[in-house]
């Protein structure tokens, strides 16, 4: 199954989608969709693309449009990544056929390539350029200079360059995202040549480009690069340091991906480089969000949810990217918490807590557990403490103090965000359980730990009684009567990969789920709930990597196999898949389902056990 090529790009400082087909919630666009530079607080690009004009009619991305009519979407004829990092996309039509190629790389550089091929048997002249739409920031002048556009704003420098172009249009687009001016300026040869100061809440049109002469039944190549920095000055030295940008994108992933494990199932080696080389993209100074799509945005930008950065954080753990990994945990480390010494549920892209919109779900009382045992294994890994011990008990404080039933903690919305209201939740309590014990192992007072061990005593006994035999554990108990909540929950695969028993009640549950929350045979569902009811490529995940510990390989091996056919063009995995219709899914991509398709190319069994317990690295 592969779903339309949507792909995060990015790189040491960038971070945003690419795709040259409609997909994603803000489907205006085409290109590159939602570029982000050294942060999350502004979105500086619309669109940017490589643009043909032929005659009477231009493409660019998916699109064809002529002076009269409406735009005729095309589909690629072929859309695949090469070398983990290059987003890649072929169409065809009965003049010309194109491929178009779009990668991040370096410290702030996007790179653009385009073949173009004749397919009419008749020389001629055509325009290629670069069509670039940037999004408003205060006080941006536009100007060409040589073979460059430079567009220096209060928030960024930004420069486009494409050898030997003489060819330059600039628009002031309106505000409203419905876009026609810049293409309309071409068609009719209008539009400014020089500069412009564009109004604080329009878009900029810009075009770059040359004449070329296509050969009958030939081809033409077109090159150009985007750079971002803070200064005019940093930019004009960064543009002229910058060449064979394929080949310097190359040398720069393939030394990312060394420093890193490399051994993988030759399998799937190729698609896990390429989900590994999309979640260091989408990452700007440890700040991991959730989604660039659009669909989980906060306050206008993207989300940092403490849980989906923690999955993040042990994908690059279990991948060998500790410098990664510690960005993420640091970022954490250093958000603000609630009163009770909680994380938020999320953040904003300025890093500041932003709760409720499209899912408040109370308390998130879980990511806790999940950044306890990240913490640890970090430690353990590289001998280096990220937390204090008196911010790490002030972290704690929350579960001591907070409400309890069954011995559970909560109530709060864990990581399936409330389906069933406040709960105290069999899968959150067992993080935090896994958290808890690793915590212990980084606190040197013994009369603290001795109230933790309470703690997870109690824990374990709540957790055991929502177990039903024949059916495995239940999802819970809510905070509004005191019936178990009798609904399967598959979250609770990660209870063991975050530290929880190895229980022989959670190996009985493990094969009720197998026969009772699959879809389409080895997708996995999530808590029987209707949003996005269908297999979830992060549940069928945690299965594979649950299934691996205990030595079930057969469902290892087949739940990896059945997520690496359901990624999508690009090889990058979506959110969730309809359980109405395999051929449509949700939230494509997610970074989270990214992350997790890593995290099972590279679980592995440690054969030494502690305490009787399994452990993974």
């Amino acid at each position: 199954m592969r779903y339309p090529g949507l792909g995060i790009i990015g790189c040491g400082k960038l971070a945003g989608m690419y795709g040259v087909n409609e997909g994603i919630i803000d489907g205006k666009g085409t290109g590159v969709r939602h570029l982000f530079y050294d942060g999350f607080d502004l979105d500086l690009v619309h669109s940017a693309v490589t643009l043909i004009k032929d005659g009477d009619t231009i493409y660019y991305g998916n699109r064809v449009e002529k002076k009269t009519g409406h735009p005729i979407h095309l589909k690629p004829v072929e859309s695949k990544t090469e070398e983990g990092f290059c987003f890649t996309d072929r169409f065809e039509t009965t003049k010309l056929s194109k491929i178009d190629r779009g990668f991040g790389f370096g410290e702030s550089c996007l790179g653009f390539q385009c073949e173009i091929k004749d397919e009419r048997d008749q020389e001629r002249e055509i325009e290629v350029y670069a069509y670039v739409l940037l999004r408003p920031q205060p006080r941006m002048m536009v100007a060409k200079r040589a073979s460059q556009v430079i567009a220096v704003g209060e928030h960024s420098a930004i420069g486009i360059d494409a050898e030997n172009c003489d060819l330059v249009t600039l628009v002031e687009e309106g505000p409203t995202g419905f876009i026609y001016r810049l293409t309309s300026a071409l068609l009719y040869e209008e539009g400014n040549d020089a500069s412009i100061e564009p109004r604080d809440d329009s878009l900029t049109g810009i075009l770059l480009g040359k004449r070329m002469t296509l050969p009958a039944m030939g081809s033409v190549s077109f090159e150009w690069k985007m750079q971002f920095e803070r200064t005019e000055e940093e930019l004009e030295v960064a543009l002229n340091s910058c060449n064979d940008i394929k080949t310097q994108a190359r040398m720069y992933w393939d030394a990312f991906i060394q420093q890193g494990n490399c051994r993988v199932d030759p399998m799937h080696e190729a698609q896990e480089r390429i989900n590994r080389i999309a979640i260091k993209s989408a990452m700007i100074g440890g700040f991991v969000p959730a989604d660039l799509t659009g669909h989980y945005y906060s306050d206008g930008m993207p989300s940092y949810y403490a849980r989906d950065s923690m999955m993040v954080a042990r994908a690059f753990l279990l991948a060998g990217h500790y410098r990664e990994a510690k960005e993420i945990l640091i970022y954490l480390v250093n958000r603000k918490r609630k009163m009770s010494g909680e994380f938020y549920q999320r953040y904003n892209g300025k890093g500041n807590p932003s709760e409720g919109a499209n899912n408040n779900v109370f308390h998130q009382l879980d990511s806790i557990g999940y950044f306890a045992r990240n913490l640890r294994e970090y430690e353990r890994m590289t001998g280096e403490r990220l937390m204090e011990e008196s911010d790490l008990k002030g972290l704690l404080h929350a579960l001591l103090t907070c409400e309890k039933k069954q011995g559970m903690v909560g109530p709060e919305g864990g990581v399936n965000e409330g389906v069933f209201g406040p709960a105290f939740i069999t899968s959150s309590n067992m993080f935090i359980y896994g958290g808890v014990q690793a915590a212990m192992e980084m606190i040197e007072d013994d009369v603290y730990n001795e109230s933790l061990k309470n703690l997870n005593k109690e824990i374990l006994r709540g957790v055991e009684s929502t177990y039903l035999a024949g059916e495995g554990y239940q999802y819970g108990y809510v905070s509004h009567h005191d019936d178990l909540v009798k609904k399967y929950d598959t979250p609770q695969y990660f209870g063991l990969l975050y530290g929880f028993e190895d229980t022989e009640n959670m190996r009985a549950t493990h094969q009720n789920l197998l026969q009772h929350a699959a879809f389409f045979e080895d997708g996995i569902g999530y808590s029987e709930q209707e949003y996005h009811h269908g297999p979830w490529i992060f549940n069928t995940g945690a299965c594979a990597q649950y299934a691996h510990l205990i030595g079930d390989l057969e469902t290892y091996t087949r739940k990896l196999a059945w997520i690496s056919d359901h990624g999508n063009a690009y090889g990058l995995m979506p959110e969730a898949v309809s359980g109405d219709d395999e051929t449509q899914c949700y939230i494509n991509p997610l970074i989270w389902a990214c992350a997790e398709y890593v995290s099972t190319c590279h679980i592995k069994k440690i054969e030494e056990k502690q305490d009787g317990k399994i452990g993974n690295q």
